[in-house]
């Protein structure tokens, strides 16, 4: 049977790495920086330069048939819609603040779907210089190496992971906190952040860590993760405990449902536009 997908598949895996090379010679070189929506939101111009690189090379090799989300495409006022067309989901450098700063966990992040389903997802941690890779129903690998989530179920031994996002608004904040403190004393093990959504959802597929979660990602953030983070075993979820929906901007993974249910019954839900709302852009 033919692998329609296959060629794709392989392809952004270059991709990816092409791109992480470029990010590891821009650590090298100043560092130039401006802010998106907030001061704590930066855009450098290598996300803008890799996303070019990223887009160019896949539209050279596939064509306008297929379509393309990409972070920084869409905060120049394209449109964030997910269609039954192919797609490629890009953020080319997640970990922009790590970047800029010299915290060495950045990721190239590519995804692709069609039919509104994700098939794939590519992560290349860069300065790490690991890449994580899973195709739908062919199991998840970090270089070459087969990986799977943990098996702990007992949420009293588990690391979870999460981040504090880019809206620095009072209430929002607070909420961000309570949760993160209410997980905190079920008690786990620890809460970390890498910063960078990819990053966190590969450790999750590794059973580094048990889970991650947040409201206020975007689908580039996170497309790759979930299909590297289910094809190692694990389980997504939309933080009200319903069905994870990529453009919700909502998440929790995890190693497992016990898990993730029990996250879910501590997280204060804030409310945050749709990547897929036309009016929030």
């Amino acid at each position: 049977m033919a692998d329609p997908w296959r060629v794709a598949y392989e392809f952004a895996v270059q991709v990816a790495r092409a791109a992480g090379a470029v990010i590891r010679k821009a650590t090298e070189d100043e560092i130039k920086v401006s802010t998106k929506s907030t001061t704590v939101d930066l855009v450098t111009k290598t996300d803008e330069r890799v996303e070019k690189i990223i887009i160019g090379s896949l539209k050279a090799e596939f064509g306008e048939k297929h379509c393309y989300i990409g972070e920084e495409s869409v905060a120049e006022g394209k449109p964030c819609v997910l269609t039954d067309k192919p797609t490629w989901i890009i953020d080319p450098v997640d970990g922009t603040t790590n970047f800029v700063h010299g915290f060495p966990f950045v990721a190239v992040s590519i995804a692709f779907a069609v039919d509104k389903k994700l098939e794939f997802g590519v992560i290349y941690s860069c300065l790490e210089d690991k890449m994580y890779r899973a195709r739908k129903g062919m199991g998840a690998f970090c270089d070459d190496v087969a990986i799977e989530v943990s098996d702990v179920k007992d949420i009293t031994k588990s690391i979870i992971i999460s981040e504090h996002g880019t809206d620095r608004s009072k209430d929002k904040v607070t909420k961000i906190f309570n949760t993160m403190q209410k997980i905190l004393c079920i008690p786990v093990h620890g809460l970390r952040g890498s910063g960078t959504a990819a990053t966190n959802m590969c450790l999750v597929a590794t059973g580094a860590v048990e889970a991650f979660f947040e409201i206020g990602i975007h689908c580039w953030d996170i497309a790759a993760g979930a299909v590297i983070v289910k094809e190692a075993g694990g389980v997504l979820l939309d933080v009200d405990g319903g069905e994870f929906d990529l453009m919700s901007r909502r998440m929790v993974s995890a190693n497992n449902r016990v898990i993730a249910e029990r996250i879910i019954k501590e997280i204060e839900i804030f409310q945050v536009s749709r990547d897929d709302d036309p009016v929030s852009k």
